[in-house]
């Protein structure tokens, strides 16, 4: 196979004015993705011309920095990385016009040698990367870059010619025509939800959570906010009493160890500490309050909530891998994320009953 040449550009929004011309190379960097051993790729950071007037933020044209296409998809819908059409609908995948890098632009890019076929683990860690290099350079700068364009990977071809392509997914739904008569209905049980004292602050946040998880890009970040979602719905449970005996016994030996040592020494420093972690075993874990969110669920049989519990504690233990170990597939994450949805969705869902209209509201629609 022939070895081509390739790069990696997120094309960056600054609030910040950076030097006119800016090149910076960081060259040799590791990127793991799964394989024998990490692709090294040079870091490059590319800042064309700032603003002409720093406090106003309208665009600008140059003819500086690559040309580099938007992946918006035209008369398609966009939901953070994903672009919406119905299994019937035959769209045109027309793409906005390239254009060069606007005043007040930097571009993160990798540069890299590849041979054969860039696999979607790889294009994954590249988006990842660049993703991390501007968390990186807003947390030392004090920076609020914001990607202006989609990530994207191009392949360089001879002279100036490159070919993009893009980390692009197009999800398959449903459209619905509402109808009013329904709507109403909904709306009632909306703001039902809305003033039911039992539905306070845990499903206030937790709704946020979901509506904030749409407009986020990076499939590791909706799938956590997805997570989160459940975890600020969970209720603290004791575990059972034969484990609330051991833990109690486990107190009173810390207590004894404790009281043959300074309050300000370190060795009592470490096993106060410890008291406390033990103390929190009095708890189920946070897995096993999420599954329990399940074990009531109206509308499901016990056999589907045993099997919906076993769901919630897969994609919570997906979780604990994602945070412990940085990393999973991007094709298993995709599926947990799907998963984590449809969990946060049935619960979400069925904390908004059908019901009366509230007393004192009224609803009118018209239309």
């Amino acid at each position: 196979m022939t070895v081509t040449k390739w790069d990696a550009i997120l094309r960056c929004q600054t609030w910040h004015s950076w030097p006119e011309n800016l090149s910076a190379e960081l060259a040799g960097v590791p990127i793991n993705y799964g394989a024998d051993s990490p692709l090294t790729v040079n870091v490059v950071l590319s800042a064309y011309v700032p603003r002409s007037d720093p406090s106003k933020f309208v665009p600008e044209q140059t003819d500086r920095g690559p040309e580099l296409p938007d992946d918006r998809l035209r008369d398609l819908y966009q939901v953070g990385e994903f672009f919406l059409k119905t299994p019937t609908e035959q769209v045109p995948l027309l793409t906005a016009p390239p254009r060069h890098a606007r005043r007040g632009e930097l571009d993160i890019i990798l540069d890299f040698e590849f041979e054969g076929v860039l696999r979607a683990e790889l294009k994954g860690a590249l988006q990842d990367t660049a993703f991390q290099i501007m968390g990186l350079l807003n947390l030392r700068f004090r920076d609020f870059l914001i990607p202006a364009l989609p990530f994207q990977i191009r392949q360089l071809g001879d002279g100036d010619t490159a070919t993009a392509t893009f980390v692009r997914s197009i999800w398959i739904q449903d459209r619905q025509d509402l109808d009013a008569h329904e709507l109403a209905h909904s709306l009632h049980d909306i703001v039902r939800f809305l003033i039911d004292p039992s539905k306070g602050e845990k499903y206030r946040t937790a709704l946020e959570l979901y509506a904030a998880h749409f407009n986020e890009r990076q499939a590791r970040v909706r799938f956590l906010l997805l997570i989160i979602t459940m975890e600020a719905l969970a209720e603290a449970s004791p575990k059972e009493q034969v484990a609330l005996n051991l833990v109690s016994q486990w107190n009173d030996q810390l207590k004894s160890e404790m009281a043959k040592y300074d309050k300000g020494s370190d060795d009592h420093k470490a096993l106060n500490s410890l008291s406390g972690q033990v103390n929190r075993l009095k708890d189920n874990s946070i897995g096993a309050q999420i599954a329990d969110l399940f074990a009531n669920l109206a509308d499901a049989s016990e056999d589907e909530r045993k099997s919906l519990q076993r769901r919630a504690k897969d994609v919570y233990n997906a979780r604990s891998t994602l945070v412990h170990d940085g990393y999973l597939p991007p094709v298993q994450l995709r599926d947990l994320e799907t998963e984590a949805r449809k969990l946060v969705e049935m619960l979400l869902g069925n904390a908004i009953p059908r019901s009366n209209p509230p007393t004192g509201v009224r609803i009118e629609i018209s239309g």
